[in-house]
């Protein structure tokens, strides 16, 4: 009453515009915030109104900025008295639009949030979680009359803003560390959200790992993890037929000439750009374009400082992607885009190809390992051997010299058993001799280039491994068979002919005897591989410079093979043949799709 008589003797005595009594209405309803704090606290019912002028105050976006930032000041100085009975009044002020209002509110806001947090630890997880949600803009606070450029720029103030006070906030407390990586989990933007979102958001978090180093690999699992819940969404044959590709043709054999060149895919049918085009029709495509373009930018703005690879910071990057990979994206099922992070990274240097290569092949020889990892730890050196440009041909050939000695070494090992073809028993070793399979269909020309290449591919012994009981031609992916048949002839290595045709006949379906009939359809290796060409139209352009697609004509194969073939073949009793050929229909038909089923290549087609 008093502050009204008072305010009443002021408006007579010196008359104000109406603006400027306003201004002095709001800026005299409390003398000592203090006192107005401890009078709330004791529950005195003088002090109600003005606390609820306060909590307006501070709620009201339309506010003078003046008193706001005179009000933060004072709170500041009181900071101790903000326990958990003033969760109300924190949690307005943790509400309030503080970035758009001037430098001077920004610096008023971030000092007393500092000192806040820094005195009363119950807020800590709270200001965190403010900040976490502040990653993704408000796309209406944003001038609709600027231009784009306006708008980005001022978008990435407010994210400089953002992340001062979080840095801040993190050498102040150390407890941030702890507590911020699954605040950032849990606001992670959800699969429906715009591209926009993501972007914004993964952009932050990489920010984030620049102040908080300890928490990088924390961070690049949580965004990793994400990008491969985006990927397994986003189908290779959705994405073909948004990007126009004709990957849908009926040609059988399209694994090797399929490839059309990656410049020309973005620039089909429409005027749109290539990525607009993604996102509207697959947002989550879109979306995943857009974070891995982001962790291409990181990958290369960490290792390269001032233009020069550094060779200690790319190292530790790479174990963290290295155990991200192993931990995520190796055991995933379906991926088609993800695991491109290994091949880029690999690029900067070839000891780092190398380690790479070394740790997919102990997997793979592991023998405590799970046979399904083995396989698909062969699948990705088979891949990335054929793909990745940068690895020199010795390399490939060293790793092919490896693989088939392990093959050998397999076939001595159980030499005295009773084999026949068995994909249920003898999965890795398939998966293996796929994988060198499709190694030479990719390399056998630049192999038999090199200096004395024919004699070591005649060492390699493959007639030894095609006409092995175990009878791999029979189990491996058909156009791979069928190609790596044709180089095999053409460099007079292995003749795969007669057994193909044989393999084939075991094929023709069989009329059911019982009630519980099998399925007779021979079950193939399905199997695909990992790094089969790259659709995603933003983020292609890192991949495009270090990707070997398939060049060169194959060799013929419909020519009539040499009658000579069947000295090649181990002599074996025909009705052995029969009785193998329908104990192994039976295993195949018994088992689960069957062993490796995380996939198959888009150039394969299968009955």
């Amino acid at each position: 009453i008093e502050l009204v008589l008072h305010q009443g003797c002021c408006r007579r005595n010196h008359p104000m515009k109406p603006e400027m009594a306003t201004s002095k209405i709001q800026t005299s309803f409390y003398s000592d915030i203090t006192v107005l704090l401890k009078q709330h606290r004791d529950m005195k019912e003088a002090s109600d109104n003005m606390y609820d002028t306060l909590l307006r105050t501070l709620s009201d976006s339309d506010s003078e900025v003046g008193l706001v930032i005179k009000i933060l000041k004072d709170l500041e100085q009181c900071i101790s008295m903000l326990n958990k009975d003033y969760h109300t009044l924190v949690g307005l002020i943790m509400k309030m639009k503080w970035m758009n209002k001037g430098p001077e509110l920004i610096s008023a806001y971030q000092s007393f949030i500092l000192n806040l947090v820094s005195a009363h630890m119950c807020y800590l997880k709270p200001c965190l979680r403010m900040l976490a949600a502040l990653f993704i803009a408000d796309e209406t606070n944003l001038e609709v009359s600027g231009s784009l450029d306006e708008a980005r720029k001022k978008r990435e103030d407010e994210f400089s803003h953002i992340h001062s006070l979080l840095k801040s906030i993190s050498q102040i407390v150390p407890m941030t560390n702890v507590v911020f990586v699954q605040i950032l989990e849990n606001l992670f933007p959800y699969l429906n959200r715009s591209v926009s979102h993501f972007e914004q958001y993964t952009h932050n978090i990489l920010v984030v790992t620049t102040y908080m180093p300890a928490q990088r690999l924390d961070i690049l699992n949580l965004m990793v993890k994400n990008m491969l819940k985006l990927d397994v969404r986003s189908s290779r044959r959705d994405i073909s037929v948004v990007m126009g590709s004709d990957e849908d043709n009926d040609t059988e054999d399209t694994i090797f000439d399929m490839e059309e060149d990656l410049e020309t895919k973005p620039q089909t049918s429409k005027q749109e750009p290539a990525e607009d085009r993604l996102a509207v029709a697959l947002p989550q495509a879109g979306s995943l374009d857009c974070m891995m373009t982001l962790t291409f930018q990181y990958i290369k703005e960490h290792c390269y400082i001032d233009g020069k690879l550094d060779w200690d910071v790319t190292k530790r990057l790479y174990r963290e992607f290295l155990s991200v990979f192993d931990k995520y994206i190796f055991p995933t099922h379906a991926l088609c885009h993800v695991q491109y992070i290994m091949l880029y990274i690999c690029s900067f240097k070839e000891a780092l190809a190398d380690g790479f290569i070394d740790y997919l092949w102990k997997k793979v020889t592991d023998p405590t390992a799970q046979s399904v990892y083995r396989q698909v730890a062969a699948c990705y050196i088979g891949s990335f051997l054929t793909r990745a440009k940068y690895l020199s041909i010795q390399t490939a050939r060293e790793v092919v010299e490896l693989m088939v000695k392990w093959i050998h070494a397999y076939l001595d090992q159980i030499c005295d058993q009773g084999l026949r073809a068995d994909l249920a028993h003898h999965a890795p070793f398939y998966s293996m001799c796929q994988s060198v399979f499709y190694i030479f269909c990719f390399k056998h020309n630049d192999f038999l280039e090199m200096k004395t290449g024919h004699k070591w591919a005649e060492s390699l012994n493959f007639q030894r491994i095609v006409t092995s009981k175990l009878n791999p031609l029979r189990v491996c992916l058909p156009i791979v068979v069928s190609t790596f048949a044709s180089a095999a002839r053409l460099h007079q290595l292995a003749f795969c002919d007669t057994i193909i045709e044989r393999n084939n006949r075991y094929c023709l379906p069989v009329a059911a005897t019982t009630s519980t009939a099998i399925v007779t359809n021979q079950k193939q290796l399905e199997s695909y591989f990992l790094f089969d060409p790259y659709l995603l139209p933003r983020s292609c352009s890192y991949i495009r410079p270090l990707y070997r697609e398939f060049r060169g004509s194959l060799p013929g194969e419909n020519d009539n093979s040499d009658e000579d073939e069947d000295d090649f073949l181990p002599s074996e009793d025909e009705e052995d043949i029969n009785q193998s050929a329908c104990e192994i229909a039976m295993s195949l038909g018994k088992s689960p799709v069957d062993v490796l089923q995380y996939g198959i290549s888009p150039g394969f087609k299968h009955g």
